[in-house]
């Protein structure tokens, strides 16, 4: 009855406009929206920390050079630490299941940035808690404080300098019993209360610290002494490339009281209280060392070797990354890096100095190396590397570093990757020529070279009956020519992926890059 009225009125009243009654319109298709899948907590767990992490956030230790990298295909790219709190801040309002999970990675890394923030922190975390206490005075309910495993504290702020900012800072400390990583970038002077405090409470917890001391000009001296920094004896990883502490007159000489017998890697710069302070500690499980050059001194080579005469026998890793200053976005290749004074990796090479090493990693606008040999060195990562260096026509630093590399000076060399330089990345047309001209002259010496997708290319088997091994140029179906002639391939030992560009006569061998 209701339809025919309104045909009726549609005839009567024709120019009537369909808006002025608002009646309800029914919607022919309703979109249903995608229930998630029913997975075990455990699985959202997993699912979450992929999908929040970032590397920063979850170590202090620096990443592996030989760590392989990817061309970005995601249009968002990497995660950043904000982009990773935003989808952290979302997961924990879509469902009480979901929040429950998603709160253990919410409050994992904290960033202290200013007494405002502090003191939020510190209300959050207690709120947490349960009113009731157990028979040991621990709350039932530690609350999300036991979540947390890396705090960061920053004192740029006006009023960090403020005793009360360290007293809310203490007693976060104090609500994080599952604490492992604490990074502290301190502009001012430490009590020695607060110090002390520290020492106390973290000194059996701590497995990685960084402890910087990088702006404090009040007389080059802080209360930080290396007597506070031997307290934390469970450290693994000890990062002091901007520590200044007190007056190095006032240090104990290297003895059985200084001693960190756990940290197995070290990070430090050409700053002397750096270098000076790690060369009075024993550090007998030292494997790793990370050396930046981002404040060049007079005295610093000596120091330098004073401090391979106390730990270069016990190093198996050495990376030495271009100069720059912390938190450089500039990639290991950008100018600024590469006219700034490096480090020589002779140094570590000369001699007895390291007789254990097995890995050096350097930047290819380092100076020259020397003719010395290695009995024991087994890979090698070139940092900063361009497409461009490697003509064999053209002299660079690069093609020098390259043609020292052979198994007469280190008869153990089984790998070489050029960190950062993605050859599937390059723009330039020749890139895998001559990526592969240098692969098949270390293939001589049963060396893989790899780029830093770890990644070995080479021309793909089929093509092998159109080369002829007397020829001076190979010439490829795109007109592009070798300087050496191809011979055969043998079929290799690793995996061999399939044609990626097979207008190329291409093929890739991905490769395990830790020997």
């Amino acid at each position: 009855m209701l339809r025919l009225w309104t045909r009726l009125e549609e005839l009567l009243i024709p120019f009537k406009c369909v808006f002025n009654v608002p009646t309800p319109v029914r919607r022919e298709r309703e979109v249903k929206r995608r229930i998630p899948p029913d997975l075990p907590l455990e699985i959202w767990l997993e699912i979450f920390q992929f999908a929040t992490y970032v590397y920063q956030e979850v170590s202090i230790k620096p990443l592996d050079p030989f760590t392989t990298k990817q061309q970005t295909t995601n249009a968002m790219g990497a995660n950043t630490p904000s982009l990773a709190m935003r989808t952290k801040l979302a997961l924990v309002l879509v469902s009480r299941d979901w929040r429950r999970v998603s709160e253990k990675i919410l409050y994992q890394h904290l960033v202290i940035r200013s007494p405002f923030r502090a003191s939020i922190i510190l209300k959050t975390l207690q709120s947490s808690q349960s009113g009731s206490t157990s028979e040991m005075g621990q709350p039932s309910i530690p609350g999300y404080g036991q979540y947390v495993r890396h705090i960061e504290i920053f004192t740029f702020t006006r009023g960090s300098n403020d005793i009360k900012y360290l007293q809310v800072i203490f007693q976060i400390l104090q609500l994080c019993p599952n604490l492992r990583m604490l990074s502290g970038r301190w502009i001012h002077s430490l009590p020695i209360e607060f110090l002390n405090g520290l020492a106390a409470l973290l000194g059996s917890k701590l497995s990685e610290l960084y402890w910087s001391e990088r702006q404090i000009t009040d007389n080059q001296s802080t209360n930080t002494n290396l007597k506070f920094l031997s307290s934390f004896q469970s450290l693994r990883v000890l990062d002091l490339r901007h520590f200044v502490g007190s007056n190095p007159s006032s240090w104990p000489e290297r003895g059985p009281d200084l001693s960190l017998p756990l940290v197995q890697t070290l990070t430090l710069s050409l700053n002397p209280r750096s270098l000076e302070a790690a060369s009075r500690f024993r550090l007998p499980s030292l494997r790793n060392l990370t050396l930046l050059n981002s404040v060049p001194e007079d005295d610093t080579h000596d120091l330098l070797k004073s401090f391979l005469r106390a730990h270069g026998k016990s190093l198996v890793m050495i990376d030495l990354p271009t100069p720059s200053v912390d938190s450089d976005p500039d990639p290991d290749n950008a100018l600024s890096r590469r006219t700034k004074p490096h480090i020589n990796p002779d140094i570590f090479l000369a001699g007895d100095i390291c007789p254990n090493l097995e890995t050096l990693v350097f930047s290819v606008s380092s100076p020259a190396m020397q003719p010395y040999t290695h009995s024991n060195l087994r890979r090698i990562g070139l940092r900063g590397l361009h497409v461009d260096g490697l003509y064999p026509e053209k002299p660079s630093l690069t093609k020098d570093h390259l043609m020292t590399f052979n198994v007469s000076r280190f008869p153990q060399l089984q790998l070489i990757q050029t960190v950062g330089l993605l050859v599937e990345a390059s723009s330039d047309s020749l890139a895998k020529d001559l990526f592969i001209w240098w692969v098949e002259r270390f293939e001589s010496m049963d060396v893989l070279l790899v780029d830093g997708e770890g990644v070995m290319w080479a021309y793909h088997p089929e093509t092998a009956h159109e080369m002829t091994g007397t020829a001076e140029r190979v010439h490829t179906t795109n007109s592009t020519t070798l300087l050496k002639p191809v011979h055969d391939l043998e079929q290799p030992k690793a995996e061999v992926g399939h044609d990626k560009h097979p207008k190329d006569k291409c093929s890739i061998i991905n490769v395990e890059s830790s020997v």
